[in-house]
């Protein structure tokens, strides 16, 4: 079956069009090996990787009721023009196929249709027809038992008969941003090219622009696929010379998808995002992908999340193998922005004067959303694997970019962000480091105040890729061989440390224990004693430094850490040059948000773009 039947009928403007809405997939050696992902198998199935099949003896029984297999009925009929549904499968032997339905919170399973099926040789036969979704919830999903010994499963799909006109022209250009992270960007290439256009009905649907701000890829053999070389002008500068780029042929495209250059990618989103989007009712609906973590695959760090002040995340840290949070996740939330590691909107609702705005990293995904305010929508299986926080060599450069933007997107979109508020975010991000005797970060995250006080000016004029290097240079640097060893049971004692209100009101009164004398320290003279503690480069807690002498920031997944040491007049500095910033703030904070508003559309167009990435030269 391909994937585009067109059937002509009396009105030459719409088609009745088969389309395929969503394949079912088996797990992939290139992609993800968690099987609960995609299939349940008993045992006696066994899941054949290097042929890409599943061989089922007699009583063997798969459950497609799993993340990336199972069917969204609600998303699909509320979203989309959608009625029916057809299932086709490829099959070989004798099968008893059912497909079943499970409602969002009874989870109780339902049987919808069932059918026996014989075929001799390995083939797409139909095995469901025009089933109506219209009265579901939830979600469909199949289950098919094996009759008889040796038989096969390789794959199957979803589809619809709908009517399309062919004025719509679906193609949608794939933005990749990359600094120096060639090994997954030529890996996703590579599934991209195998897996997309290597498919007669899509390798004209999809087109590639990777956007180099580090300068060390070389050009694909690829006519499909574009390389940029661009300014290192961080994420917001790459995004937006790609847009900058597709514009340029926006009557060739009809969305832009954006993701991140490290990440894991199956290429069934793509095709998913792009059958999705052919079938849709509101065109301005943006799809988002959501992130899985790469070194816990079956753990979602989030799908969507919602900014008001702060970031919330949405369904987080969620199990997908489970088939309960596999419903849950399907349950829509309100979400008013999507990560930029995998999110597709409409070309038409971006233009020249409506680009994303300068913030280098951190922030950009979320500042487009809010301003473009366009509805979002997340399918389960649309999804990236996503190189984990927490693996990134050194936080202090996020610290700075994190922190600072945080506070600007306040400015720029909170009417009840006031110089209270920001004097508040100052003291608690720069005094919690110095508490965690991480004096250079904190200095790093005032430096970032102090470059906010500059107003949008600065950021007209600053050289971007200069600053980043400033901002790489503070902080503290993390190594292989840390001066003080490594051992996981002080690690761990720190994670699960505990207090209780009359040691953190010391805790507190002693300024995290800056104020104490040195004779009130624990000794460090052994590994037993408390007087150095080690602690996780991300989620580590000011408890965790009272009355140590020094501390060890370790990241179990590269191994790397850096020590600190306990200075009262490094504290005192901090603290004084926290005063003095919030000060300023007080004084020109009124002014200053006023300015950054002023000035968002100068700060979004066309034209201050080609000059902030240099096009032209």
């Amino acid at each position: 079956m391909t994937n585009v039947l067109v059937t002509p009928t009396l009105d030459n403007k719409n088609t009745q069009t088969a389309i395929k809405l969503q394949n079912i997939i088996i797990p992939n050696t290139d992609i993800c090996t968690v099987e609960e992902l995609f299939l349940r198998l008993n045992s006696k199935c066994l899941l054949n990787y290097e042929q890409n099949r599943v061989e089922l003896k007699e009583g063997g029984i798969i459950s497609f009721d799993t993340y990336f297999n199972a069917f969204s009925t609600q998303k699909w009929q509320e979203h989309t023009s959608v009625k029916t549904i057809n299932l086709n499968l490829y099959l070989q032997g004798k099968f008893q196929t059912k497909l079943l339905h499970v409602d969002y919170f009874s989870e109780s399973v339902n049987l919808v249709n069932q059918k026996l099926i014989t075929t001799r040789t390995l083939d797409e036969v139909s095995a469901f027809s025009d089933i109506n979704i219209q009265a579901y919830k939830g979600l469909f999903y199949l289950e098919i038992e094996a009759l008889e010994d040796n038989c096969l499963f390789t794959g199957g799909s979803f589809h619809t008969n709908v009517n399309i006109s062919t004025e719509n022209n679906e193609k949608i250009a794939i933005v990749i941003c990359t600094y120096k992270r060639e090994n997954y960007v030529y890996k996703n290439i590579h599934l991209l090219e195998e897996f997309l256009f290597s498919k007669s009905d899509l390798k004209n649907q999809f087109e590639i622009f990777v956007i180099d701000n580090g300068g060390t890829l070389n050009n694909f053999p690829n006519n499909k696929i574009h390389l940029i070389p661009n300014k290192n002008t961080g994420g917001s500068g790459g995004y937006t010379r790609g847009i900058i780029e597709v514009l340029e042929r926006k009557s060739d495209f009809s969305h832009i998808i954006f993701m991140d250059d490290d990440v894991v990618v199956a290429p069934e989103a793509f095709e998913r995002i792009y059958n999705f989007q052919r079938v849709i009712n509101d065109k301005s609906v943006c799809t988002g992908g959501s992130m899985l973590k790469l070194d816990k695959k079956y753990i979602q760090h989030e799908n969507g999340a919602i900014w008001d002040d702060e970031i919330v995340r949405v369904k987080p840290d969620l199990d997908l193998r489970v088939l309960k949070n596999v419903l849950f996740n399907e349950i829509e939330e309100y979400i008013n922005y999507n990560g930029w590691w995998l999110f597709c909107f409409p070309t038409k609702i971006i233009d020249d004067i409506s680009l994303p705005y300068p913030f280098f990293v951190r922030g950009d995904d979320i500042e487009l959303a809010i301003r473009l305010k366009q509805k979002i929508v997340t399918l389960n299986g649309i999804c990236v694997w996503h190189e984990s926080f927490e693996s990134k060599c050194s936080p202090a450069p996020q610290h700075y970019y994190s922190k600072k933007n945080e506070m600007l997107l306040s400015m720029l979109y909170s009417d009840n962000f006031s110089s209270i508020g920001a004097i508040k975010k100052i003291f608690k991000f720069s005094i919690r480091e110095a508490f965690c005797y991480r004096y250079k970060t904190a200095n790093l995250i005032l430096q970032a105040a102090s470059d906010l006080l500059k107003g949008p000016d600065y950021l007209k004029t600053i050289d971007p890729k200069k600053k980043n290097l400033e901002v790489l240079s503070m902080g503290e640097k993390a190594i292989k061989k840390p001066e003080l060893p490594f051992v996981y049971g002080k690690y761990e004692k720190s994670i699960a440390e505990k207090e209780n209100g009359l040691h953190r009101l010391m805790r507190v009164i002693t300024l995290n224990g800056h104020l104490l004398p040195s004779i009130l320290f624990h000794t460090d003279k052994k590994l037993s004693e408390k007087g150095y503690t080690i602690v996780p480069t991300y989620g580590y807690r000011p408890i965790n430094f009272f009355r140590a002498r020094k501390a060890l920031y370790y990241n179990l997944n590269n191994q790397e850490g850096f020590v600190v040491k306990i200075s009262r007049l490094e504290f005192f500095r901090v603290f004084i040059k926290t005063i003095a910033i919030c000060l300023q703030m007080t004084i020109g904070f009124s002014k200053l948000k006023q300015l950054y508003r002023q000035t968002l559309p100068e700060l979004t167009n066309k034209a201050f773009w080609e000059s902030y990435l240099e096009i032209n030269k």
